[in-house]
Order: C-alpha cells, then sequence, then structure tokens
C-alpha cells in the first residue's frame, strides 16, 4: 500500500503544480489583454525612433513602405501588438540589437505619444548609395558610401563621380570621422577629407582661356568642423577649409583655398489634424583670406529656405535659394543652376560655362502620392549672372515619380527657337 501512496501523492504534486502553471499563464494573458484593451483607448499623437520624428530619418535609412506604416499610427488607436511587429522590422531594417515600444502620455488625456527606443549594435556597418542619376544631356553621377559606428564614432568613406553640382565634373574618394558626443549631445566634431580628378567641358576650356582664369587638375581638401545644437530646432556649425589645386603650371604647380566656414540651420515641423508643415532655413559662409595662407580672398554667401506642406495624399513645397560671391573665388566656389534639381532641363553651359558670382532660385512643386510612390510637377525659375551684368531669368517646367530614393523626371526648358526634353533617372536622395 506504500507504493500506491508515494505514486498518487507524485501525482498530485504534478497535477497541482500544472493547474498553477496554467493559471499563471492565464493570469499573465488576461494581463496583457486587459493591458492591450487599454492601450486601445488611446488615439497615437505622434511617432518617433529614438527620439526623432520618423520623418527627419534619412530617407536611405527606412523603407518608404515601413515609413508610412509607421506614420499612419498618427491619428489611430494605440494597437500593442502592431507596434511590436513595427519594432521588430525596425530592428532588422537599420540592423539594432533591439527595438522597444514606449508610451508616454500625450497633450490630452486620450493620446499618447510613441517612441520606438533602440538599442545599436556596438559595431555597425552600412553602405548606401546617396546619388546615381543618369541626365540624358549630361550623363551619368553616381556615389557609393559605406559606413561604420562605433560607438559615438562614425566612420565613413565614398567614391563619387560628379558632373551634376559643380562647373566640372569630379572624381574620386572622400572619407570622413565624426563625434557624435564631445562630453555632451549638445556639440559634435567631425573632419572630412576629399581628393578629387577634375574634367572639363570643353565651352568652360574656351571660357577660361578667353577671361584670364585658371583651370585645375585636382584638388584635396581637409575640412574639420563643431557643431553646437543652441536649441532643438537651432544648429550652428564652425570649422574651416584646407583645399590645395595642382594647376599644372610650371611656374606654380599648386595653389590654396583656406577659408573659415561656417553654418546656421533651422528645421521646424508643425504637425496639425489637418496638414503637416515643415520650414527648413540654412545659411552658409565661405570666407578665405591671406591670413590662412590662401591664394584667394573671398567670401561666400549662401541661403536656402524650403517651406513644405502635406494634407492627406497631396505634397506643396517652395523651395528658394540665393548666392552671392565677394572676391576672386576659385571655379569650384561658383555658382551653377541646370542640374537635377536646379532649372531642370538646362544645359548648365549655355547658362554659364564658368559659373556666377551671383545666383538666384526658385523651385515650386506640387505631387499626389498614388500607393507608394509620389507623382509630381515642378516649375522652376532661376538667374545665374556676374556682378555688375544683367540679369536674366530662366525657367523650365516639368513632371516625375517618386518613390523612395527612386526618382523619374521629365523637364522642359521654356526658351525661344527650339527646345528638346531632358530626361533623369536614378535614385537620389
Amino acid at each position: 500500500m506504500r507504493i500506491p501512496f508515494v505514486r498518487l501523492a507524485l501525482f498530485s504534486a504534478i497535477l497541482l503544480l500544472s493547474i498553477s502553471a496554467s493559471l499563471q499563464a492565464g493570469q499573465d494573458f488576461l494581463r496583457a489583454a486587459a493591458e492591450t484593451n487599454v492601450n486601445q483607448r488611446y488615439l497615437i499623437e505622434s511617432v518617433s525612433v529614438a527620439g526623432v520624428q520618423v520623418d527627419e530619418w534619412e530617407g536611405g535609412k527606412l523603407p518608404q513602405d515601413l515609413r508610412s506604416q509607421i506614420k499612419s499610427l498618427i491619428g489611430a488607436r494605440c494597437d500593442m501588438n502592431l507596434l511590436g511587429s513595427l519594432g521588430d522590422r525596425l530592428r532588422k531594417e537599420l540592423h539594432l540589437r533591439d527595438v522597444r515600444e514606449h508610451l508616454s502620455k500625450g497633450s490630452a488625456p486620450d493620446k499618447v505619444r510613441v517612441n520606438f527606443e533602440v538599442v545599436r549594435k556596438e559595431v555597425a556597418f552600412d553602405l548606401s548609395v546617396p546619388k546615381f542619376l543618369y541626365n540624358s544631356k549630361q550623363g551619368w553621377t553616381g556615389e557609393v558610401d559605406a559606413s561604420t559606428r562605433v560607438h559615438n564614432n562614425i566612420f565613413s568613406a565614398g567614391i563619387l563621380s560628379n558632373g551634376d553640382d559643380l562647373i566640372e565634373r569630379y572624381a574620386g574618394i572622400s572619407g570622413r570621422y565624426e563625434n557624435t558626443h564631445i562630453g555632451t549631445s549638445w556639440v559634435r566634431f567631425g573632419v572630412g577629407v576629399e581628393a578629387y580628378h577634375e574634367q572639363w567641358n570643353q565651352a568652360t576650356k574656351e571660357a577660361v582661356a578667353a577671361n584670364g582664369m585658371q583651370l585645375y587638375r585636382s584638388r584635396i581638401n581637409v575640412a574639420p568642423e563643431f557643431t553646437f545644437v543652441v536649441a532643438k530646432p537651432v544648429t550652428i556649425s564652425i570649422g574651416a577649409s584646407f583645399e590645395r589645386m595642382e594647376t599644372g603650371n610650371a611656374g606654380i604647380p599648386f595653389r590654396q583655398a583656406n577659408a573659415a566656414t561656417g553654418e546656421i540651420h533651422f528645421g521646424r515641423k508643425f504637425e496639425g489634424d489637418a496638414a503637416q508643415q515643415e520650414l527648413d532655413a540654412r545659411y552658409s559662409l565661405r570666407l578665405a583670406a591671406r591670413g590662412l595662407g590662401s591664394d584667394y580672398g573671398y567670401a561666400r554667401h549662401k541661403l536656402t529656405v524650403r517651406y513644405s506642406v502635406k494634407s492627406g495624399r497631396q505634397l506643396a513645397s517652395s523651395e528658394l535659394t540665393a548666392g552671392a560671391i565677394e572676391g576672386d573665388a576659385p571655379l569650384f566656389e561658383r555658382f551653377v543652376l541646370g542640374s537635377s534639381s536646379t532649372l531642370r532641363g538646362w544645359n548648365r553651359y549655355q547658362i554659364d560655362a564658368v559659373g556666377g558670382s551671383r545666383m538666384a532660385h526658385n523651385t515650386l512643386t506640387y505631387g499626389y502620392r498614388f500607393g507608394e510612390g509620389t507623382a509630381e510637377t515642378f516649375y522652376d525659375c532661376g538667374s545665374l549672372w556676374q556682378n555688375g551684368d544683367p540679369v536674366k531669368l530662366h525657367q523650365s517646367v516639368g513632371v516625375g515619380y517618386r518613390q523612395g530614393i527612386f526618382v523619374l523626371t521629365m523637364a522642359y526648358p521654356l526658351r525661344e527657337g527650339k527646345a528638346m526634353p531632358v530626361f533623369m533617372v536614378g535614385m537620389n536622395y
């Protein structure tokens, strides 16, 4: 009788443990369900990733469909299961160690703010293509960047051939080191190194020979910079640029263009029930002086102001850019119109083969979102001139389609005589 009793006692203990475990699992499930049901009473007021609004993340870091899903949470009921699945995808897409969903009180009792808190890996590696464009008149422009992050230190390197941004085509390599936390998150330090070889259009060569200007074969630049976060929407950067150009002239083989640099940036977003507005303004100054060992003396000013508004599927924006150069500046500092973002459809060498010392440009864009992409129509107008010369206005119109970083554009210059449209296709942030 003793053995059956032991077996009965053992069976009873196992049964009690199973019942207790089941009850505990049931209580955990009911508690989780109750928490989910409670959270679903709240509306999501805003969504951020690592404390940054999702719109402020760089285009190549988040796929467009994931960005759209996260943005669609705003105004919806709080669903913890959905937040968890989006957090898992964020972790995979951004190659993070972990992502946690954190809720905080909103501006009203029935609203909450959602922040996806990220835990980064000790070493993260990223490969991106910031620009890869084909212009039917001006050819290819391409850039590939690789970067890695160790704690607060970011190391990056790139290789490029760019025929879009300056009066010359420049090709070569670049590298950059950045520390995002110099004693405090309000101060950052970075230093960039660039080494480029230049190719010149025939129209530029002829214009330079006629004006007595000087071309260069290659240039190397070292540019340290400190950035200070003065307030949340305002940052100020102060630095220097030490640039050396190889001229190919036996008498003067090298020339220096050393400058002090500065920039003020203001960026602010305004969230509303009917529309989202964004204002971004940036002023930069490059001041080259003989006291810095420069062979050039000049001051280069540039101002860019962009305003955009989104409402439902519609987007409208206006971007104004203006610049002025005082003094004698090298060709890479001169302003250019007729690129993938300014006076699209125009040939830059027909506007001015050596660039200008004065520039004003404005772009008006209207877009409508279809699914994951956006169809756009735009109007560009601008002027490029030398100080003291008459100002001539150039205009162009066009249509385009954008999905994530992929862009397809057809631009048509408005001018007298025969004009052919220009097509641009590729990837551009």
